[in-house]
């Protein structure tokens, strides 16, 4: 009975190590924590603030955006000021945006913004509202061309202004995160976790850990100790830091696959000569209404005409496979986005096309890892 009861003990423990692999945490000694000899106080971050809930004011019509709200806030909570936390400017956005309301134009905004005072600060962090935080840290992740510090993108689910929030520690973390540490990417940071700007998607609206980043790992976690995946993070770039392409003007569109889409619908959706791109949000592995003629016929006249066609997944957990699954989207013209996100591969898309690149290299780069977004682990 007792050589019975040991190796079940055996049998269980392998059984949780298969399924539950344990991640040793590099905390202090990370490769990316600074060894300057500086203490955290003795450097400085450069905070966006565009908008979201975060930073608003609660009055009689609601929450609201006040200006200059945030910073009277975070001056009246004493762990932004103490001596473990680094020096900030914060430059508010005029107007302050909900996130409902970002667009191209503004990421050019946040990432001029950041080019122009690159080379003055440790490292940046973004405040941004929830619902469109992944298109921006994944629209930020290209567009900030040879990264080498880190762009930490943070908002919160509740304002900072009442008694229970999430947006305390969602600061304090993303803050701590940008001068304490040289990881050379955007991340998304939200309730204790560091995630790979490219690979996240909201998945709540009403949970404190609001993000979540599919099948690909958190870079850092904050618990008792932070715990980094060094093993995750993009390698320093070599060449110069710049931002060289202009996404304002990109009109790409956005087709959400449903049952009973019609190919009018579809046709009628690309049927605008200023179109460059579109991302089919297609069924599971990249399938879609293969027999429905009028609606292979709109994408194939669409791609006809010029506009690059990339088939993304619905799903957060997904891989678009064109060869078995879709090909008949890759016949009209379709090009794969494998595992990566919507708003990955809408934010890249716009990014390539905005560099100017002939159609051709926009569909062989699509399915090419560039900054994180593509592969699975």
């Amino acid at each position: 009975m007792k050589t019975l009861h040991f190796l079940f003990i055996i049998a269980f423990i392998t059984y949780s190590l298969a399924f539950d692999p344990i991640v040793l945490p590099d905390g202090p000694y990370s490769k990316f924590r600074r060894n300057d000899g500086l203490k955290t106080s003795d450097r400085s971050i450069y905070i966006a603030y565009t908008g979201g809930t975060i930073g608003m004011k609660k009055t009689d019509d609601g929450y609201v955006p006040e200006p200059g709200y945030l910073e009277e806030v975070m001056s009246n909570i004493p762990n932004f000021s103490a001596d473990d936390m680094p020096s900030y400017t914060i430059n508010e956005y005029d107007p302050l945006l909900d996130s409902s309301q970002m667009n191209p134009s503004n990421w050019m905004q946040i990432a001029y913004d950041i080019f122009n005072v690159y080379h003055d600060y440790d490292g940046f962090v973004v405040i941004h509202g929830t619902d469109t935080m992944a298109f921006t840290a994944s629209a930020l992740s290209f567009l900030l061309e040879n990264l080498d510090k880190p762009v930490v993108v943070t908002g919160s689910q509740i304002p900072l202004a009442e008694t229970f929030n999430d947006g305390v520690f969602n600061l304090l973390g993303a803050m701590q995160l940008a001068a304490d540490y040289s990881i050379p990417e955007v991340m998304l940071y939200f309730d204790h976790h560091a995630m790979r700007g490219n690979r996240t998607q909201k998945l709540s609206a009403w949970d404190l850990d609001a993000f979540d980043s599919g099948f690909f790992p958190n870079l850092v976690t904050q618990c008792v100790t932070t715990v980094v995946r060094d093993d995750l993070i993009l390698d320093p770039p070599t060449g110069t830091f710049a931002v060289t392409a202009d996404v304002s003007d990109i009109n790409v569109v956005l087709i959400h696959l449903y049952p009973g889409i019609s190919g009018d619908f579809v046709e009628r959706a690309l049927d605008d000569s200023t179109i460059e791109g579109a991302v089919i949000l297609a069924y599971g592995t990249g399938n879609g209404p293969v027999g429905d003629d009028d609606f292979m016929s709109a994408l194939t006249d669409a791609n006809s005409r010029g506009v690059v066609l990339v088939d993304a997944t619905q799903t957060h957990q997904g891989l678009v496979n064109l060869d078995e699954y879709g090909a008949s989207l890759k016949d009209a013209g379709c090009v794969s986005a494998k595992d990566m996100t919507a708003e990955a591969a809408l934010a890249k898309l716009i990014y390539l096309l905005a560099k100017g690149y002939s159609i051709d290299y926009v569909k062989d780069m699509i399915p090419q890892n560039m900054m994180g977004e593509l592969g699975s682990v």
